[in-house]
């Protein structure tokens, strides 16, 4: 098989930072995405979206790099595709895998009528437990082709954070890889072996073994941010100081420093995601995941208390340092100062904010920021308030940041 060439499907906010990582690093890729304007921006040299080091990786390995908004007859020139695109929750709590089994259908179309004798189909997207199977079964369908024979399938989940999805690719604590067989396991290691710079374990197991470790991984994270959040309100009722609790906590190593500190609700587009589907997955096999529910409970109270915070200060200028859900990235879905932004403009309060990459009336003026508000919300976990004068300010700082 030869992966000189690949393909990826999928040009978002996870696809494309892996393409420049892979061309970056010396692999021709050919980049797909239905989206003709972002097609047309990258060949412009532009971005669509902002990620740290992405604009130096694209053009960096600008010559590997060729941008295609269908796939036609490409699998004629490749002999191996990864799909990464948006699997976003449906209606159930599940993952929708509407975007992958059109990424699917396009490449056996194209296969159909290709000199291609093997080809392998690594899917990188998040999706429930036994997607995999009725993918194999819809190439079979569709090419006539044998699962093993002359195809294969590998599920490498992505493990990576907006706004160090570049860092995360080349430096994964593990590779996941669940593999239709071990010739197409061998294959796909070899083409991530040339991105990951840190040598991480690979483990390598079933397919569906794939698929539940995925969802079961960002889970127990999630778990482990709201039990940290409950010592956090724990530590508020004796007046005490959380991060000093949670700090010690980490130092265990059967819990460790991360995600071990109290702060505000999780948010973004993977972890509320995924919980509920973990959630969906347990009821689909008739199983209850109390232990989640929990974790779920605890994250929408957390949004509950920080407002019960702000809303006495009706008279006053609100001032939310923050409307992504994380610095570093300008995603705000499920983000608690987001949320707290517009609950608050619903209400009609005097309520403005200031965000690095989100543009503002503050935009590039911090310190008029600071001067007009009353009441300043710190909604990031941030250093940018260390010894700033921040007198006659009321200050709200659920992370206990340092000023």
């Amino acid at each position: 098989m030869n992966i000189d060439k690949i393909l990826l499907i999928g040009l978002g906010k996870l696809g494309l930072p892996l393409l420049s990582t892979f061309a970056k690093n010396g692999q021709k890729i050919i980049g797909i995405d239905v989206d003709v304007n972002k097609i047309n921006t990258l060949k412009n040299n532009e971005l669509p979206f902002n990620e740290p080091k992405l604009k130096e990786y694209l053009i960096d390995g600008k010559e590997n790099i060729e941008y295609l908004d269908n796939i036609n007859n490409v699998t004629n020139n490749v002999d191996v595709s990864i799909i990464l695109v948006n699997t976003p929750s449906d209606n159930k709590g599940e993952f929708s895998n509407k975007y992958v089994y059109d990424a699917i259908n396009g490449i056996c179309d194209s296969l159909k009528d290709s000199k291609n004798k093997d080809f392998l189909f690594i899917l990188s997207s998040t999706v429930m437990p036994g997607t995999l199977d009725k993918v194999i079964k819809m190439i079979e369908d569709k090419t006539g082709r044998k699962l093993n024979e002359d195809f294969g399938v590998v599920y490498i989940p992505d493990l990576v954070a907006l706004g160090t999805v570049i860092k995360d690719f080349e430096n994964p604590d593990v590779l996941i890889m669940g593999q239709s067989n071990s010739k197409y396991g061998d294959i796909a290691e070899k083409i991530y072996s040339k991105i990951s710079k840190n040598n991480p374990p690979v483990v390598r197991m079933s397919l569906i073994e794939g698929e539940i470790t995925k969802v079961s991984l960002n889970a127990y994270v999630t778990m482990k941010i709201s039990f940290a959040n409950f010592i956090g309100n724990i530590s508020e009722k004796f007046n005490a100081n959380s991060n000093n609790i949670t700090k010690a906590l980490g130092y265990d190593k059967r819990i460790s420093p991360y995600y071990i500190k109290s702060g505000l609700s999780f948010g973004g587009t993977c972890f509320p995601r995924d919980t509920w589907a973990f959630i969906k997955m347990c009821e689909n096999i008739g199983l209850d995941a109390p232990h989640i529910k929990a974790t779920q409970k605890i994250n929408e109270n957390q949004n509950v208390l920080l407002y019960e915070k702000v809303k006495s200060f009706k008279t006053k200028k609100i001032g939310i340092y923050g409307l992504s859900f994380k610095p570093g990235t300008y995603v705000t879905t499920e983000s608690p100062g987001n949320l707290l932004y517009e609950k608050l403009l619903s209400e009609k309060y005097d309520v403005v904010f200031y965000d690095k990459l989100i543009i503002s009336q503050y935009t590039d003026k911090f310190n008029d920021f600071i001067n007009d508000i009353d009441v300043l919300v710190i909604t990031h976990d941030t250093k940018d308030f260390k010894g700033l004068n921040l007198k006659n300010k009321t200050i709200i700082n659920p992370w206990g940041v340092e000023l």
